[in-house]
């Protein structure tokens, strides 16, 4: 299933997260399409989620920032509460299977 734009933005934070990388390792961890990458990382720079930094071998580093880190967070949260919130119905319905399943069998056959 292709990934939504979102996902997209954010896979590249999430790699970006556990360290300053090049691109081409961005490009090889978030498993995308160098054209595609660029496009991407020119807009995390312009809202200021990524910052590229000068590295010693001519290449440019690209590096997470404070604000990019809040909003990976928060959407991190929020995909765990939509998850949560798929998940909840079913437990739920396993509780009351569970209690169901329980009761002695002579209360199920007066129910």
């Amino acid at each position: 299933m292709p990934r939504s734009k979102l996902e997209k933005y954010l896979n590249i934070l999430e790699v970006l997260v556990r360290r300053p990388l090049h691109f081409e390792k961005i490009s090889y961890k978030a498993n995308m399409d160098c054209r595609l990458l660029k496009r991407y990382l020119n807009s995390l720079i312009s809202q200021k989620l990524v910052e590229e930094r000068p590295s010693s071998n001519e290449k440019a580093i690209y590096a997470i920032t404070e604000r990019g880190l809040a909003v990976f967070k928060t959407l991190q949260a929020q995909k765990y509460l939509r998850k949560l919130k798929n998940i909840l119905p079913i437990v739920e319905e396993a509780n009351e299977v569970g209690s169901l399943l329980s009761r002695p069998n002579s209360e199920l056959e007066e129910s």
